[in-house]
């Protein structure tokens, strides 16, 4: 087939594609995805035929295999190309990791989250279907298990089926605290978590809890992803630098109610972090994590996003996190190492106070001590 398209409104196309000039915003789309290939590639490249015709398959559900049919080609050679070209530059334009596109079906979910497709959401309801909202998200539990209590109301019509919890992170900060040894003698187990009050007429208890451990490196031997911590560098750009992927299997009925948690937590087989040798304090990590919450429900892949959240988290201590020095006087007569650690935390903790968003409450009263 002699292929002479240009812009993405011309045609011959293979008319089962035309679907995507429907659904989506084509042409804003292959406007900025020409954008992200000339910032991968240096050069003021301009989407080619070829990926514009299997952008528009991409978009209308058909697989490499079926739009190699459809348009004469090899379906390896199309693969290939794909992965070198139309993928990357998708990734680019969701601010997505490299290489992290790698089912074709992700095409179209990742494009329709970044608001490339029509809204339908009006006609969804008209149609019966279900429409999750979030009704409240709160973080309890303590700073080593934080908790998210998560409560969501189905407003649709249909039974909603929650298949898929996407931790989606934007940052990662590392901070430093140590014990001097006068303090060590001071050792206090932590608070157990406080309960959850619950005033309602119907008392709705979590139907599940779902465990997810977080990634994190410095002293554990499980590295973070590429980019992840970005050398303690605040980096105040939304992007996702990584996502956490949960399989989930909540059921919540039309004009219906559901509550579940998630606790998170740092591995298991790196709970205890040693100390410097020939040191006269201890030096302890604690981790700052900043996320979104997404859920994914029912055959379509509807999804829902919470509000930023902050959490702190780090291992469990011998101590307890109040008896340990995060902050000190530039006058202190304790070493030019542990006046940096205490900089850079001042720094973090001033910037993460102005992010809007849910904070832990351990991360709340960190803060408070360092804008006061």
């Amino acid at each position: 087939m002699e292929e002479k398209l240009i812009h993405p409104t011309m045609t011959p196309i293979p008319q089962l594609f035309a679907q995507a000039e429907n659904d989506w915003n084509l042409s804003s789309l292959c406007q900025d995805l020409t954008s992200a290939k000339q910032q991968i590639s240096g050069k003021p490249k301009q989407l080619t035929p070829l990926e514009i015709t299997c952008l528009r398959g991409l978009l209308c559900g058909y697989s490499p295999s079926e739009i190699a049919a459809a348009i004469n080609r090899e379906v390896r050679g199309l693969r290939v190309d794909l992965s070198r070209g139309l993928y990357r530059y998708i990734e680019v334009l969701t601010n997505r990791p490299f290489n992290t596109l790698k089912d074709w079906r992700e095409v179209a979910d990742w494009l329709a989250k970044a608001n490339y497709k029509h809204n339908l959401s009006t006609l969804n309801l008209q149609n019966n279907d279900s429409l999750i909202k979030i009704v409240d998200i709160s973080l309890e539990g303590s700073v080593n298990l934080c908790v998210i209590d998560l409560k969501v109301r189905n407003i649709g019509n249909q039974v909603a089926f929650l298949k898929n919890a996407q931790f989606l992170f934007h940052h990662v900060w590392v901070l430093k605290s140590w014990v001097l040894p006068e303090v060590q003698k001071y050792e206090l187990a932590y608070p157990a978590a406080p309960p959850m009050s619950v005033q309602r007429s119907r008392p709705v208890l979590p139907s599940f809890d779902y465990p997810v451990t977080l990634p994190a490196n410095f002293n554990f031997d499980i590295p973070l992803p590429l980019n992840f911590v970005k050398n303690n560098y605040l980096n105040t750009e939304t992007e996702i630098i990584h996502l956490e992927n949960i399989k989930i299997s909540q059921c919540v009925s039309c004009n219906d109610v559901d509550r579940f948690t998630f606790t998170l937590f740092l591995p298991n087989s790196e709970q205890q972090l040693s100390s410097q040798k020939h040191s006269p304090y201890l030096i302890r990590t604690s981790y700052i994590y900043h996320f979104k919450l997404e859920l994914i429900y029912d055959e379509d892949n509807k999804y829902i996003q919470s509000s930023d959240l902050i959490i702190l988290l780090e291992p469990k201590y011998p101590e307890n996190i109040e008896t340990r020095e995060f902050l000190i006087e530039s006058d202190s007569q304790l070493s030019n190492e542990m006046k940096k650690w205490s900089q850079q935390n001042l720094e973090f903790l001033t910037e993460i106070a102005k992010i809007k968003s849910v904070m832990s409450s351990s991360l709340n009263s960190l803060i408070k001590i360092a804008v006061r």
